[in-house]
């Protein structure tokens, strides 16, 4: 599986690095600490050419402000695996960016995520997947749904990960946003 994703600010990053820490200690839900970060996804999909991709990325991130988003409570898509997740409010600029990653990146792409699509995409920030029970969903909940959970969310960078059936991540070239300094 291939991501295209923007890592979360150092500020939102504890903070949510502390919920994961809070429905590990409270619930045992473990399987979160395979994501590389605390961050949002725009892109996902079985396959990627990944130096396509980071053209278009390099071009978009050279053009692109910092993106600054709102956290207001808690968030779980259910099915079969299930996720429980902090929504993120989208703003314009967020959806114009989406849309353009989209629109290039799909041609690059083998089975993209038709859930990250613009009709569908609801970004968020993950805080349980892949190993959510019934009884562990009722943990998460008494743990942390009566908190209050807001929060201005930043991102300054694209990046596209890899994740193999093993878990093991792997990240490519993260390229900053015009307003925030240079690729590595």
């Amino acid at each position: 599986m291939y991501a295209i994703i923007s890592e979360l600010d150092q500020e939102s990053s504890i903070v949510v690095k502390d919920l994961w820490g809070r429905l590990r200690e409270a619930c045992g839900l473990m399987a979160i600490y395979e994501l590389p970060t605390p961050h949002f996804t725009w892109f996902d999909a079985k396959n990627l050419d990944v130096p396509a991709v980071e053209d278009i990325l390099a071009e978009l991130s050279a053009s692109t402000f910092l993106l600054t988003s709102y956290v207001f409570g808690f968030g779980i898509f259910s099915g079969e695996r299930p996720v429980f997740y902090l929504p993120l409010v989208k703003s314009q600029a967020m959806i114009d960016l989406h849309n353009e990653i989209w629109r290039r990146s799909i041609e690059h792409s083998e089975q993209p995520n038709p859930y990250y699509s613009p009709s569908y995409w609801l970004p968020h920030i993950t805080l349980a997947i892949n190993d959510i029970t019934r009884e562990s969903l009722a943990c998460a909940l008494e743990s942390v749904a009566f908190d209050a959970v807001e929060m201005e969310v930043s991102g300054s960078n694209l990046i596209v990960v890899s994740q193999s059936e093993a878990a093991s991540t792997m990240a490519y070239k993260r390229f900053y946003f015009k307003s925030f300094g240079s690729t590595f």
